[in-house]
């Protein structure tokens, strides 16, 4: 899958795309944004634990310079391995409003130097077609992401904890529910007994 779509780019044959959905998407799939431990940008890891998926992502810092970095790897004078771009691309893939951002932020993935989020968001759009990414680089991350939302098994009952465990207070509601219905049983249990 190419991160970031151009008219001029070619599919390589035999390779499946699969897309990227944002942050809130993502989080309704079961996926869980984490900041890896690592600022290198090509650590990107994605692991399973029952219905719920972490995605490992080392943090970035955006402000005035981010495009300095990207423009720089684009030079034709060396090889690299477009490392920047292709996690800038990785990102892009993941935000589309500024509530993505702030997702972002709160996980510890993204740290805003410019002055809103919704400045960020425009630096993303910005890159939109220029960026020429190493289409592999995630690829791996990208198909099991990919079969993480696919997977019945994940799939409903991630939705569900989406759903149900929104927020803290949603929580508190439940296991209050399941207290009460505890506390009923012991004592229907002990009148009866």
């Amino acid at each position: 899958m190419y991160l970031i779509n151009s008219s001029n780019q070619t599919r390589t044959k035999g390779h499946h795309s699969h897309t990227l959905r944002n942050v809130k998407e993502l989080k309704k799939a079961g996926i869980r944004l984490k900041a890896s431990e690592t600022s290198c940008l090509t650590d990107i890891s994605f692991n399973r634990i029952f219905f719920l998926g972490n995605l490992w992502l080392p943090p970035i810092t955006i402000d005035d310079s981010t495009m300095n970095l990207i423009t720089y790897e684009m030079c034709p004078d060396f090889y690299n391995n477009f490392t920047v771009t292709s996690y800038m691309g990785f990102l892009k893939s993941l935000i589309d409003a500024a509530e993505n951002v702030k997702e972002l932020r709160d996980a510890g993935v993204l740290h805003n130097r410019l002055t809103s989020d919704e400045e960020v968001v425009n630096l993303f759009k910005k890159m939109n077609r220029g960026l020429v990414p190493s289409p592999m680089i995630y690829s791996y991350v990208k198909q099991q992401i990919h079969n993480h939302r696919e997977n019945m098994w994940t799939k409903y009952p991630a939705q569900a904890y989406h759903t149900c465990f929104r927020t803290r207070w949603k929580v508190f509601a439940f296991v209050g529910i399941i207290a009460t219905l505890f506390v009923s049983s012991l004592q229907t249990y002990y009148t009866i007994h």
